[in-house]
């Protein structure tokens, strides 16, 4: 598999991954229902939610990378991602560890979650850097339309009650896979 067509599938993946999480669409779910929204609305906040988050999250690795590339250079950059990449699975599992002693449950999230830019899109961003700006805002649109996309979707289910299984899920749970993805992305990165 060409580096290119990994990197947009880790984006997708990481994308859609965090969306599933219960902690950013049952907060959306609660309000919708206590609003009473009809469907269309519901869709609608849950893509603005979404797309927002992904945009945020955006924003800020592309504008880490620009600062990146300019003070370090592109050599740079692949080992840094990596290092970023660790930084960014040691974040996420001590707030695995955070979740699990404070055993706070999903419920109690606040929306705010959903709009939090999330660090873990910046190292894919500084290991596209060196396939151009076209490649890098290729990538930072997937991951935008892509959270948002999936946010709704998730959230659209739910409302339809078809998600009883994902009810259920810890969020701790897609965070491991969250850290797993990443680790397999810096060796990836690393050894290309």
């Amino acid at each position: 598999m060409n580096i290119e067509l990994y990197l947009i599938l880790i984006t997708l993946t990481l994308a859609t991954l965090h969306m599933i999480a219960p902690d950013h669409w049952i907060p959306i779910s609660i309000i919708s229902a206590k609003r009473k929204y009809l469907s269309a609305q519901t869709d609608a906040y849950s893509f603005s939610i979404g797309f927002a988050h992904g945009l945020l999250s955006a924003l800020l690795a592309l504008g880490i990378a620009y600062l990146g590339v300019r003070l370090i250079g592109y050599n740079q950059v692949r080992i840094g991602s990596v290092i970023l990449l660790a930084a960014v699975c040691v974040y996420i599992f001590a707030n695995v560890l955070k979740e699990k002693k404070n055993s706070e449950s999903v419920e109690n999230t606040s929306l705010i979650v959903s709009f939090i830019p999330d660090p873990a899109f910046l190292p894919i961003v500084l290991a596209s850097v060196i396939y151009g700006g076209i490649f890098v805002g290729t990538l930072s649109l997937l991951f935008i339309f892509a959270g948002g996309i999936s946010l709704m979707i998730v959230t659209s289910f739910a409302r339809k009650g078809m998600l009883k299984a994902l009810e259920k899920v810890d969020p701790v749970n897609i965070d491991y896979v969250v850290i797993l993805v990443l680790v397999i992305t810096a060796i990836f990165i690393y050894f290309t």
